[in-house]
């Protein structure tokens, strides 16, 4: 890993257990708290080692970094485990643009999240924006799917409120 001049670490190698033709689930994460946050969320997915992979990518992904991914584990479906906020759906679009070897800039003007698409530019509110609305509007389709917490931005704050109403129970008496 190297940390840019602006203190952000960027991952350059990765290195896995796995046996990369028996992954059939490959998941995405940018920090090793949300990919521990999750599996402590859905511990299943642990039960036969191999078949599912967990990658963190780090905060400053790249296209050259998702498609030696996707090289690495040929028959894994990958899956984007993002925040349910602005810059994971963002990425969430521009890892399913990278894994079919495409890209655009997305931009944030005036509460719209802007971007380019065959020659003209499109905008979705930001409260509309996800990966399905950006497919709709654009007709792109892809392999690539996505995990959102649900009811929470992130795994860490759904892991943080599952501990306390824990907690609540516990000692509820």
């Amino acid at each position: 890993m190297d940390i840019t001049p602006a203190g952000t670490p960027i991952l350059k190698v990765m290195d896995s257990a796995a046996e990369p033709h028996m992954a059939r689930q490959h998941f995405l994460f940018h920090t090793a708290i949300d990919a521990l946050c999750f599996c402590h969320l859905h511990p299943q997915l642990l039960g036969r080692p191999g078949s599912n992979v967990f990658t963190v990518i780090g905060l400053l992904p790249t296209a050259t970094q998702l498609l030696a991914l996707r090289y690495r584990y040929p028959n894994a479906r990958t899956v984007g485990v993002f925040d349910d906020d602005l810059c994971g759906k963002v990425l969430d679009c521009k890892a399913a643009l990278w894994l079919m070897r495409r890209d655009t800039v997305f931009r944030l003007d005036d509460g719209q999240v802007v971007f380019s698409h065959r020659g003209g530019q499109l905008r979705i509110p930001v409260p509309e924006f996800s990966l399905h609305r950006f497919r709709v509007l654009t007709g792109l389709r892809s392999a690539y799917r996505t995990i959102k917490p649900k009811g929470a931005v992130s795994f860490s704050a759904m892991l943080e409120a599952h501990v306390r109403l824990q907690d609540q129970q516990i000692n509820t008496p």
